[in-house]
């Protein structure tokens, strides 16, 4: 009996350590695609600022309210895989930024779908009118970045920007 429960223990201890491992792993995943995806958007800030630099503009600051509004219509896009500046709840940026509480006086925003490549995105926006937007009197930003490999696009990328007598940048 003592070797049966001996035996039933030690089983018992091993899954619970398979288990936990497995836990682990997933865990640092996540952890690991959260790097990922805030080195990306990073990235995509820096690429913006210095073109911004390039044509004698003040870089963009990061604002936490832009950033949530900005990851609100990322992970949207990418749940739906849609690129449009109107959300699946018909929501367009200046409502987005208005729900998040930001104090606006101009908001506007870019987004791309398809390119995993942060210098490529920027590039692509500066052809086009998006241009217009980096190039603007704007002095904060919330940017994000979104991986979803279930989708055509996979890659989805969002920029607010906005200005704001009341906002500060984080």
């Amino acid at each position: 009996m003592v070797a049966i429960t001996h035996y039933a223990f030690v089983l018992v201890l091993g899954l619970a350590t398979v288990s936990n491992a497995s836990n682990l792993r997933q865990l640092s995943n996540t952890i690991d695609m959260n790097e990922i995806l805030i080195k990306k958007s990073s990235n995509l800030l820096a690429q913006v600022n210095q073109m911004r630099a390039e044509h004698g503009l003040q870089s963009l600051c990061s604002n936490k309210k832009l950033q949530v509004a900005a990851e609100r219509h990322v992970i949207d896009q990418s749940k739906s895989d849609f690129m449009s500046d109107i959300g699946t709840d018909n929501s367009d940026p200046e409502q987005r930024v208005t729900a998040i509480e930001f104090n606006l006086q101009s908001v506007a925003e870019n987004i791309d779908a398809g390119s995993d490549n942060a210098s490529a995105v920027a590039d692509w926006w500066m052809k086009g009118s998006n241009r217009d937007v980096i190039l603007g009197e704007f002095t904060m930003v919330g940017t994000a970045y979104m991986f979803n490999e279930d989708t055509y696009n996979k890659h989805y990328w969002v920029q607010v920007y906005a200005t704001g007598s009341s906002e500060q940048c984080d």
